[in-house]
């Protein structure tokens, strides 16, 4: 992934999250929209699927926890029935992105997918043909652009974990075993990425 395609990335980001936030929300009341708050519940109710890339997300809450709630995000299968967890973005009580983390198989009950297949297949994470907020798919597209390499090694830590789970419980299935739960899991700083990258982009004194 170039700077620019990081930078680009940020650009659309900023916008996107601009563009919610300028008309008195944030992603988390966006994604609710009227509808009254129910643990546990999916946001929208039929979740938002692009039908050309395959991607798809739903808003999950859970009161009381160090977030708002998260988004879960699922990438289909193009040739066959069956969807793979990707991983799930939780927001801070202001509604932004605060941190990405990977859950255990049983936890969302979807197709397990191999960390080196699935990175091949992270380009397809965007929403530009979904229905739904367009500020909200166009920010959800520029975070997996922006945090590629980041996403990356979280599936690598993913797959690392379920190994040495694996090998501590064996003959058992870590991948059903549910006193395992998160993954792999990082913190996301937005405004130092966002700085890192303008430190970049000006110009060095006397330059």
């Amino acid at each position: 992934m170039t700077f620019k395609d990081k930078a680009a990335a940020a650009v659309d980001l900023v916008a996107a999250l601009g563009e919610i936030e300028s008309s008195g929300r944030n992603l988390v009341t966006a994604l609710l929209g009227t509808a009254p708050f129910v643990e546990f519940e999916h946001y929208p109710p039929d979740d938002v699927r692009d039908p050309v890339t395959g991607a798809q997300y739903y808003f999950h809450a859970h009161r009381g926890r160090i977030e708002s709630g998260h988004i879960h995000c699922f990438l289909r299968r193009k040739s066959k029935a069956g969807m793979t967890h990707v991983l799930a973005i939780g927001l801070d009580d202001h509604g932004r992105p605060c941190r990405m983390f990977t859950t255990n198989l049983w936890v969302t009950n979807d197709d397990y997918v191999k960390a080196e297949r699935l990175i091949t297949q992270l380009h397809r994470m965007a929403w530009r043909d979904a229905p739904g907020d367009a500020g909200i798919n166009k920010a959800l597209g520029a975070l997996f652009r922006l945090y590629r390499p980041q996403i990356a090694a979280l599936l690598r830590r993913r797959d690392r974990r379920l190994a040495r789970h694996a090998a501590r419980i064996a003959p058992l299935d870590p991948k059903t075993d549910e006193r395992l739960e998160i993954l792999s899991s990082m913190r996301i700083d937005l405004p130092a990425t966002l700085a890192r990258l303008r430190d970049r982009l000006e110009p060095m004194p006397g330059g």
